[in-house]
C-alpha cells in the first residue's frame, strides 16, 4: 500500500515541483532500454530501504519518527488528491529536516515516511554525507550505484563532476524513480539532500 500511495503522491512533487528529476537528462526513458543498459553496468540501482538521513528511512511512522529524533517542532495533516488517490500527507519539521509521511486516513501515526528532506549539516545519511560537504564525498560514498547521469553509459568522475557543475545536481534513482538526490551550489558543495520512494 505505501508503495502505491508513495508513487502517487511523490509523482506531483518529484517531477512538477522538484529539480531532480531523473528524466530531464534527455535519456531514453524506456524501461526495457534501462533494463538493458544497467545489466551493463557493474553499478546498480539504489535501494532506497538501506538508505537514511538522520536516521530516518522511507515506510518509518510516527512513533519511529519520535524515539529517534524527538518531538518535532510542528506537525501538519493536509489532504491532497494525487494520481486519483485520496491521501493524507502528514508533515513533520525539526530544524533542518522535513519528513512527509502518507496515509488513507487523518490519523498521523497511520502515516508513513515517503520522503526525508534536510538542508541541514546536524543530519547525515548513513554513510556520512551531510549538507555542506563537497559533492565528491557523495561520489565516493555511493560509487556503486548508478547515478541519474549514467543511464546510457558509465561516466568518469570528471564527466559527473562536469554534469554536476552544469545541473548542480546528483541523484541515485530507484526503480520507482524516486532515490536519493543531492543539490549543491556552484563550489559543489551540498546544500540539500531528499530522499523519496518514487513517482507514479
Amino acid at each position: 500500500m505505501l508503495k502505491k500511495i508513495g508513487a502517487a503522491i511523490v509523482f506531483s512533487i518529484v517531477f512538477a515541483f522538484n529539480p531532480f528529476n531523473p528524466i530531464v537528462i534527455g535519456e531514453n526513458s524506456n524501461s526495457n532500454y534501462r533494463s538493458h543498459l544497467f545489466e551493463k553496468s557493474s553499478k546498480k540501482l539504489i535501494d532506497s530501504s538501506k538508505i537514511s538521513i538522520g536516521g530516518i528511512k522511507l515506510g518509518m511512522k510516527e512513533k519511529d519518527i519520535i524515539k529517534k529524533l524527538g518531538k518535532p517542532k510542528s506537525r501538519t495533516i493536509k489532504y491532497n488528491d494525487f494520481c486519483d488517490l485520496r491521501l493524507y500527507t502528514t508533515i513533520w519539521k525539526f530544524d533542518g529536516l522535513e519528513i512527509e509521511g502518507l496515509s488513507t486516513t487523518n490519523n498521523p501515526s497511520n502515516s508513513e515516511v515517503h520522503q526525508i528532506t534536510t538542508y541541514s549539516s546536524y543530519y547525515s545519511t548513513e554513510k556520512g554525507v551531510k549538507v555542506g560537504d563537497n559533492i565528491i564525498k557523495a561520489l565516493k560514498a555511493y560509487s556503486t550505484l548508478l547515478s541519474t547521469y549514467e543511464y546510457s553509459s558509465t561516466l568518469s568522475t570528471s564527466e559527473l563532476l562536469s554534469k554536476i557543475d552544469s545541473e548542480n545536481r546528483l541523484g541515485y534513482a530507484n526503480d520507482a524513480y524516486g532515490g536519493l538526490f543531492f543539490s549543491t551550489n556552484k563550489q559543489r558543495n551540498i546544500r540539500e539532500i531528499r530522499l523519496v520512494v518514487g513517482a507514479c
